[in-house]
């Protein structure tokens, strides 16, 4: 989670290397005849995952700061492979390419993301050139060792990724291989080989390769446009002047600048000059006032992963809006129209997807302090943040700005606090709509990350994870070992962060959960069931009201040891209350309902509790463990950020609901 509020500092100065080309940059190095220099690399995910398939094909590729500098791949047999692509598309279908020319036998695997986009794409191409596929399930594809021979390849799909497969697969083929363009898509593999001496040459929509030998290389990655367009973006909506400096600007790259200087946004170019073939130069953005958008195929073609942020920005503006051939959105990270049409419905306007075009319809008035889902796509989470700072404070629930633009933040001028929850298993948490809501109603820039970490982590590790972020919370199972770690006074924590000593808020939750039910538990007898964290949290703060409680819990060794450590009475008759701390279990399915019980706590709000059923039943008060978590959470978030503790349980409740 992401929370921001309306305010900015444009650093136009940020160095974010095209991601297009460093992919290919990348690779070339990796099949050139001797050692290339690539500067200005922006070590993205996507980035690294190229990095690692390449070395894994045995290029030597050292990394200092932005600089790598690339072997090439040696020819010698090769074993069976496994390249993980991670999240990347172009990794994945560039090297099929490669892959393929040099004859190796690959298992191409990838993430959640990936493994649903469609690579039939680039198999028919391939295959049509004699690469050997195998279709597998849990990876992508599998290429087994075969010779390639020139094709001619007429283009099924407006794919530079496609067009760049079959361009490095027809360096190995046999004969000339032939790609026939419906739509000029990005043409940086055309510029790079050319200027590194490939046998390339292309006639209109025709591009023909053959075998080459490629000369190794040194390069300035000049910045990406594509992520350069989030900066425009947010400087053309608030009327912000700005120049965005050594910015890639190749034709088939600028679809989305095309669109907004038609709609009456004032850009322009300016220092142009050449760069490893390519056109380079600066942005300048002066105050305009923008119009309806449209954009049409070419410009939808160049500009493809910027049409969300067009689309986006169009619901600033009011009127109607077009968007041409965007089908293409739908093959994405995620369905991006989908996304788009999410965006929308939460600013309450209109989008809406015909199959072809898309239509966006806006009042332009927007309303703030919304909470968008990012669909775990990174440009939808970068989209979401810049709309957010347009209308002055929201919320996205995942930013994976590091997947393609690590210096997303820097550029915009926004340092969010770190926060997070760490834990075995905590995906599924509350947490981050939690603190999304905290920060919302303090008007605090932060970001809360779940961080699920295995049960035997080192600590040396653990505490690694704990020092990189400005506030965590803890949960099971780390809470005593962190406190043991940190030297707490208490013996399990849930608090941690850089300017605050390690404590526990969970007894605090627990009391100002039952003070908002206007429940007295001073000198009352209690039921305790569990003996973990929480429950010893519990109990020490009970302690200090004065109540009798008896401790309940399956190993009978684990209530001793609260019982001995704050001196509790081994036995209560007639408890008011059962709080309990475990989940649904034969154990607490076995625990008798005593006729005095008033009121029952329980922790667990995510499961059954036989405890609960039987309290409802007999029409007594039950305080669910959700309250629990925003008391406790909101004394933590007051703790990190030094602000007041405050109770807006019941608005909280309603956004989740």
């Amino acid at each position: 989670m992401i929370n921001l509020t309306g305010q900015f500092n444009l650093n136009t100065n940020v160095v974010c290397g095209d991601k297009s080309i460093t992919h290919r940059a990348l690779i070339l190095g990796a099949l050139a005849a001797g050692t290339s220099v690539i500067r200005n690399v922006t070590l993205s995910a996507d980035i690294l995952s190229t990095i690692d398939c390449l070395r894994s094909l045995g290029a030597k590729i050292e990394v200092k700061g932005t600089t790598v500098t690339v072997g090439c791949i040696p020819q010698h047999e090769y074993p069976r492979l496994t390249l993980n692509c991670g999240n990347s598309g172009t990794t994945a279908r560039l090297l099929a390419g490669v892959v393929a020319g040099l004859g190796v036998n690959a298992k191409f695997v990838g993430d959640h993301s990936l493994t649903k986009r469609p690579m039939q794409r680039v198999i028919e191409p391939l295959t049509a050139m004699g690469a050997k596929f195998v279709l597998r399930k849990n990876c992508l594809f599998e290429l087994r060792a075969a010779k390639l021979h020139g094709a001619t390849i007429n283009a099924n799909v407006n794919s530079a990724q496609v067009k760049s497969a079959v361009l490095l697969a027809g360096l190995f083929a046999e004969g000339e291989t032939r790609y026939v363009e419906q739509l000029h898509t990005r043409n940086h593999t055309e510029l790079m080989l050319k200027s590194i001496g490939a046998n390339i040459s292309v006639d209109g929509n025709v591009i023909t390769v053959s075998k080459s030998v490629l000369s190794p290389f040194e390069v300035d990655i000049p910045s990406d446009p594509s992520s350069v367009a989030f900066g425009v973006a947010l400087a053309v909506a608030k009327g912000v002047e700005a120049t965005f400096t050594n910015v890639l600007l190749n034709d088939t790259r600028l679809g989305f600048y095309r669109v907004l200087q038609r709609s009456g946004a004032n850009i322009t170019y300016c220092n142009i000059r050449e760069v490893f073939g390519e056109r380079v130069g600066d942005i300048v953005v002066k105050k305009s006032v923008l119009k309806p958008l449209f954009a049409t195929e070419q410009d939808v073609c160049d500009g493809i992963d910027e049409v969300p942020l067009l689309a986006t920005l169009a619901l600033t503006v009011k009127g109607e809006h077009k968007f041409g051939s965007v089908a293409e959105l739908q093959y994405k990270e995620c369905n991006r129209i989908q996304a788009i049409e999410h965006i929308a419905s939460k600013c309450n306007q209109i989008a809406s997807f015909d199959g072809k075009d898309l239509t966006v319809i806006s009042n332009g008035v927007l309303p703030k302090g919304k909470h968008f889902s990012s669909f775990n796509d990174h440009r939808i989470a970068m989209c979401e943040t810049v709309l957010s700072i347009i209308v002055g404070g929201g919320s996205v629930d995942n930013a994976p700005f590091d997947i393609s633009f690590p210096q997303f933040c820097g550029m915009l001028g926004i340092a969010p606090l770190k926060l997070g929850l760490i834990g075995e298993s905590v995906s599924d948490s509350k947490s981050p709509e939690l603190m999304a809501h905290l920060a919302g109603k303090a008007g605090v820039c932060c970001s809360y990350d779940t961080i699920n970490l295995p049960k035997d982590i080192s600590d040396d590790e653990l505490l690694m994870v704990i020092g990189s972020f400005d506030g965590l919370n803890v949960t099971m199972p780390f809470k005593n070992r962190v406190a043991a770690l940190l030297h707490a006074d208490c013996p399990s924590v849930n608090t941690v962060g850089k300017n605050i000593l390690p404590t526990s808020t969970d007894g605090y939750g627990v009391i100002q959960s039952l003070r908002s039910h206007n429940i007295d538990i001073t000198n009352k007898p209690l039921w305790i069931v569990g003996a973990g964290g929480a429950a010893e949290a519990c109990v020490r703060e009970l302690v200090q009201h004065g109540c009798k409680m008896q401790v309940l819990n399956r190993t009978k060794s684990h209530a001793k040891r609260l019982v001995d450590k704050y001196s509790l009475p081994v036995e209560v008759t007639n408890p008011v209350a059962i709080l309990s701390f475990v989940p649904q279990c034969s154990f607490e399915q076995s625990l008798p309902f005593p006729d005095s019980v008033e009121f029952v706590f329980v922790a667990d709000y995510k499961g059954h509790s036989n405890l609960r059923e039987q309290a409802t039943k007999r029409g007594l008060t039950v305080i669910d463990g959700l309250e629990m978590l925003y008391h406790q959470g909101a004394k933590s978030f007051a703790l990190w950020t030094n602000t007041a503790v405050q109770n807006y349980y019941p608005q909280f409740l309603k956004e989740i609901k």
